[in-house]
């Protein structure tokens, strides 16, 4: 504990601590912590998910299952023996109450197949720590990995192979995700150290690992649509435009482009744009100047959950499953800004006075890219 009130570090170094009788300082205090729940509905709306996935077979809308006490059963194959499995009991009042109590689904609790989609979420992960060749030295022992060309067909052109050591993915999608999850719930627990470089370090790596994870979806899409398209999409390159160098408000276009179904973000697109100046911010510095209040930060974290509902969204318009990775980021709990004590009153945050506004070019607002 100290007395020190007033404090300003430089490089992470005390320059100034400016004392007070009488006042007592917690030096490990949290300046951002949990709140007791995700943002309203989203817990209802995963359990929903699930229960439209795994229950499809019972036709009844969502209100008859919110008060619908009867338990179900899954009954599957398994995907090698072909040996019927079935499930625990399960229902949306049972989902529901998982996802409040675990923070988390996970399929295996239930003895429920995965939930995924394959072209967007099946992937192999498997690093080697050898280089093996023949005594000729004109063949190495490799892996290659054929699941792109199950997933996007026999035309798409990449062929993943490794023959040292190293680490070979079909996608990144699966790690992104979990990674999201991780960093964002380590940035929270260890915000006794939000006023240290290196914790706005990790939280520059999230944002932009959580803008990746968008980028990767509609790459995946724009690959899908063009190599092996499912009935009824449309892949029509005048209209669609080149893939790569595309704004993220024109990526977002192929979604309807491609399979008609409009994709209503309206709700969501503010905070995504929000986080994509600052990833764009972030990766380019220019201007070179940084500011980030805390309360701001908080702002961020927030709103990489509703990414999260963009990524579900998208899912929808194309008919296909979300994945249990997509369902445990949309059910983390909202951060909430904690300041001192003795500084819990606090006037309004205004933008273009202080704060990160303060930091970007004008014109940055503006920017697409």
């Amino acid at each position: 504990m100290s007395n020190e009130k007033f404090i300003i570090n430089s490089d992470d170094k005390k320059l100034v601590g400016l004392t007070q009788t009488g006042y007592t300082r917690d030096p490990n205090h949290k300046y951002i912590q949990f709140s007791d729940k995700p943002p309203s509905g989203f817990v209802s709306q995963a359990a929903a998910l699930l229960t439209n996935h795994y229950l499809r077979e019972v036709k009844q809308p969502i209100n008859k299952w919110k008060s619908d006490k009867k338990l179900y059963n899954v009954s599957w194959p398994h995907p090698k023996t072909k040996k019927e499995i079935k499930s625990n009991h399960v229902s949306y009042l049972i989902f529901a109450k998982t996802l409040r109590e675990d923070g988390l689904f996970d399929s295996e609790k239930f003895n429920l197949p995965p939930i995924e989609c394959f072209w967007l979420d099946r992937t192999i992960d498997v690093s080697i720590n050898f280089h093996y060749f023949d005594k000729g030295g004109s063949h190495a022992m490799s892996i290659a990995d054929g699941t792109p060309q199950e997933q996007y067909g026999d035309k798409y052109p990449i062929k993943p192979k490794l023959d040292r050591e190293g680490h070979i993915f079909t996608t990144f999608q699966p790690q992104l995700i979990n990674r999201i999850i991780r960093e964002r719930k380590s940035l929270i627990e260890n915000s006794d150290k939000c006023l240290k470089a290196e914790w706005i370090l990790d939280l520059r790596a999230l944002i932009n690992d959580s803008i990746s994870l968008l980028d990767i979806t509609l790459n995946q899409l724009y690959i899908k649509a063009e190599y092996s398209p499912e009935p009824g999409w449309t892949f029509d390159t005048e209209k669609i435009g080149p893939k790569n160098s595309r704004r993220i408000k024109d990526k977002l276009k192929w979604v309807r482009q491609i399979t008609g179904n409009p994709l209503n973000i309206e709700a969501e697109f503010s905070k995504l744009d929000r986080l994509r100046i600052l990833r764009n911010h972030l990766n380019h510095f220019d201007p070179p100047t940084l500011v980030i209040t805390l309360e701001e930060a908080v702002g961020w974290l927030n709103d990489i959950l509703y990414v999260g509902q963009i990524l579900i969204k998208i899912r929808e318009a194309l008919r296909v499953p979300v994945s249990a990775s997509l369902i445990n980021l949309i059910i983390q709990k909202e951060a909430v800004f904690n300041p001192e004590e003795a500084f819990k009153n606090r006037l309004p945050l205004i933008e273009g006075d202080s704060g990160y506004t303060t930091s970007i070019w004008k014109a940055m607002e503006e920017s697409e890219q």
